[in-house]
């Protein structure tokens, strides 16, 4: 091989932008001003394209995590209060209703009944939230709030039974 081939080959160099202001991405939270057609004379507010909802996370106590939910579950630590006696079936509405103290939480969801007293603390929106479900079938709710979680994997060592059809 020669050297006189890569004297001969030179990489093209592309023009330098010139100094323009830097434009930010359009984003879901940017702002557009319309400045076309006649509306240009007159001022116009900048309208978000999206308002970002507010939320309302509640800080957990240390100790008290999704994955010291899962610590926890994983234990063996009885958390249905059944006290290792099998799972119940045909639970009524009324028996729920009569467990609906921070202490005694049971909430029936998706045709299962839970003892969610045990949860309520790890709760990522706070107990309080939790326990306004307490002694009710929460499904409706629990539908609207967390429609991608898996309730039957997070609770399971929280399940009492299976809830009466009417």
């Amino acid at each position: 091989m020669t050297d006189s081939n890569e004297d001969a080959f030179s990489f093209p160099v592309l023009s330098q932008p010139s100094e323009a202001p830097k434009k930010l991405p359009l984003t879901a939270f940017s702002t557009v001003t319309d400045r076309s057609g006649d509306s240009a004379d007159k001022p116009t507010p900048s309208v978000p394209l999206y308002e970002k909802p507010a939320r309302s996370k509640v800080p957990l106590e240390k100790g008290y995590t999704q994955v010291d939910w899962l610590r926890l579950s994983k234990s063996g630590t009885d958390l249905n209060g059944l006290d290792g006696r099998p799972l119940r079936r045909d639970i009524t509405l009324a028996e729920v209703a009569g467990h609906a103290s921070p202490d005694d939480a049971w909430m029936a969801l998706r045709g299962k009944v839970y003892n969610i007293g045990p949860y309520a603390r790890f709760h990522p929106g706070g107990a309080a939230i939790l326990l306004k479900a307490a002694g009710k079938d929460g499904t409706a709710l629990f539908a609207k709030y967390h429609p991608w979680v898996n309730a039957d994997a997070l609770l399971e060592k929280c399940l009492i039974g299976t809830l009466a059809q009417e």
